[in-house]
């Protein structure tokens, strides 16, 4: 089944238009074909909502991908919101089955940057050129779009090889085999209970990908969510201590580098 959602009948009796939000949420990244998860419509906004009802709150590993990736097509539908003129409200029902509900707030102007993310969402992601800042100004601008939603993001230094055993790997729209001109590999999680830090760390994702894209640089999702012994046993012993420091988040594993 798809990780990306699809839209209900009744969606269309919504207030609010529907489409783009759906639209948007399929933009967003998806590990391939294993977090099923789905988008409502509710009370002139829409609900996000897990396939398996009890999977909005179980700890197993099927369960924590979808609700990340759930986090990751939020993060799209707040800025389709946005889009449409609307300050996008989000709030986390407490209903089996049910991860967020988005609704539109006040008029409100998007900012330049939430219209170029919006941009580069409709774009698939794809880096949108090549003169952006780099290192360690590059690095600051990504640090802040994982606080802005509530995250951190750590660079480790050093490099992370997917793996079954390590969480699920989210392969992108771009071309996998491109090659990777000194990759970045980062470190971003969400502190917080379930599901709450697993939907922060996919928005996280999310705004780190299209935040990327700004900066010329393509994104692979290594790991997401990594599971922490797995991780803990490929990384050196400086980045280990962020793990240590960070123990009750929602981890990922993301790989940056900069498009020829």
């Amino acid at each position: 089944m798809s990780a990306h959602p699809v839209v209900t009948p009744e969606a269309s009796r919504a207030a609010l238009r529907i489409a783009p939000l759906v639209d948007a949420a399929r933009a967003a990244a998806a590990p391939e074909g294993s977090a099923p998860w789905f988008v409502t419509a509710v009370d002139d906004g829409v609900a996000v909502r897990s396939v398996v009802r009890r999977w909005s709150l179980a700890e197993e590993p099927l369960a924590r991908v979808t609700r990340v990736a759930a986090g990751a097509g939020l993060r799209a539908i707040r800025l389709a919101v946005a889009a449409q003129g609307r300050r996008p409200q989000v709030t986390h029902p407490v209903e089996e089955g049910l991860l967020a509900v988005v609704r539109p707030g006040e008029a409100y102007e998007p900012r330049p940057l939430e219209r170029a993310l919006y941009a580069a969402l409709r774009d698939q992601g794809r880096p949108q050129g090549a003169d952006g800042p780099r290192d360690a100004a590059a690095r600051a601008v990504l640090r802040r779009a994982a606080e802005t939603e509530s995250a951190w993001l750590r660079g480790i230094g050093h490099p992370v090889v997917p793996g079954d055993e390590l969480g699920p790997a989210w392969p992108g729209l771009l071309d996998e085999q491109a090659p990777r001109p000194e990759p970045v590999f980062v470190l971003v999680g969400a502190a917080g209970r379930v599901p709450h830090a697993d939907l922060r760390t996919g928005q996280a994702v999310e705004a780190l990908r299209l935040t990327a894209a700004l900066l010329g640089l393509r994104t692979a999702v290594v790991a997401a969510p990594a599971d922490p012994g797995a991780l803990r046993a490929r990384l050196p012993d400086r980045a280990r201590d962020i793990l240590e420091g960070a123990r009750g988040s929602t981890v990922a594993v993301l790989e940056f580098w900069r498009a020829a």
